[in-house]
């Protein structure tokens, strides 16, 4: 079904264009959740959408972590370190995703911890001589900290103890003049790049391949059963995947956009979708879309908001 999904030209700005300068952001929405214990990695290989067993020191996967019923309740970065598994996930999700993981541990060898008070997430955009810059998406280099590389443009996320961030950040900034970022810029950024992070808002709505999961590399069709595997693998080999994420625009509104909010054909008022996540940058309304794609989409979209925002696809992800 995907090869039904065309480009549209956006009507406010240059296609999914990002440019970055050389940024440093303390704060990047995102929280850490430590999965200790000999059972850990069977754990995670029966709840999470990716195989926890081509996970490396060199390599970090995204992962969708499902329902019963293969919607995706937190899109997560899943990264091996020598004694653990480090889960990045939305802020907003923490709570939730720890309390229904903690309840397939039963009798297991596995410890579940918040760790964003003592491990830090820093965010990257630009190049540096002092990164181990991986290549690749989700790649992983190790010198001076675990460090991340994410889909596109030169970005990554830096893991550490609070001391050693603010060191790394204090030394790019000294040294290569990395500005300070905030994180409407960050969150904008990954939107441009069609990482499917969301709040609780959109949590249990849609399966991984709604999201894109599958073409990030973080879907695992070969590797047995997890929650939600029976539902996702169906949709993958029967095509029944109706829906598919997009970057789109729009422009900012006096009430801003809600995520969660429905995309409508503007002439059939016809609800084609939903906004999956949204930010605003100097003054550009970048989003993530959630929208059907079984008979093409209509080239009049409209947000369900009171201004009856118009909204232009700027490409699929």
């Amino acid at each position: 079904m995907l090869e039904d999904r065309t480009n549209h030209t956006n009507a406010f700005s240059e296609p999914n264009a990002l440019a970055l300068s050389k940024k440093i952001f303390a704060s990047t929405g995102l929280s850490l959740i430590e999965v200790i214990g000999q059972d850990a990695a069977k754990l995670l290989q029966g709840q999470l959408t990716c195989n926890i067993n081509d996970l490396s020191a060199s390599q970090a996967s995204i992962a969708g972590f499902c329902n019963a019923k293969g919607r995706v309740i937190s899109t997560l970065l899943v990264v091996k370190s020598p004694a653990s598994f480090y889960l990045i996930l939305p802020a907003d999700l923490l709570d939730t995703v720890l309390k229904k993981l903690r309840m397939y541990v039963l009798r297991a060898d596995v410890t579940l911890q918040d760790q964003t008070g003592n491990m830090h997430i820093l965010g990257i955009s630009g190049f540096a001589p002092e990164i181990d810059a991986p290549t690749g998406n989700f790649a992983v280099g190790q010198i001076p900290l675990t460090t991340i590389k994410l889909p596109g443009a030169p970005r990554y996320l830096t893991l550490g103890t609070p001391d050693q961030i603010d060191e790394f950040a204090g030394l790019l900034s000294s040294r290569y003049d990395f500005e300070s970022g905030c994180l409407d810029e960050w969150r904008y950024q990954d939107i441009c790049t069609a990482l499917p992070w969301f709040d609780i808002n959109q949590s249990e709505q849609h399966i991984p391949q709604m999201l894109g999961i599958d073409q990030l590399g973080g879907i695992s069709f070969s590797k047995g059963c997890y929650t939600g595997q029976e539902i996702v693998a169906r949709s993958h080999y029967l095509g029944k995947v109706k829906r598919a994420l997009f970057i789109a625009e729009c422009q900012p509104s006096a009430s801003g956009v809600v995520n969660g909010c429905k995309v409508l054909d503007g002439i059939s008022q016809q609800s084609m979708g939903c906004v999956l996540a949204n930010s605003v940058w100097s003054e550009i309304n970048r989003a993530l879309v959630v929208l059907q794609i079984v008979d093409g989409l209509p080239k009049n979209l409209i947000l369900d908001d009171d201004y009856r925002t118009p909204i232009a696809i700027i490409s699929d992800q």
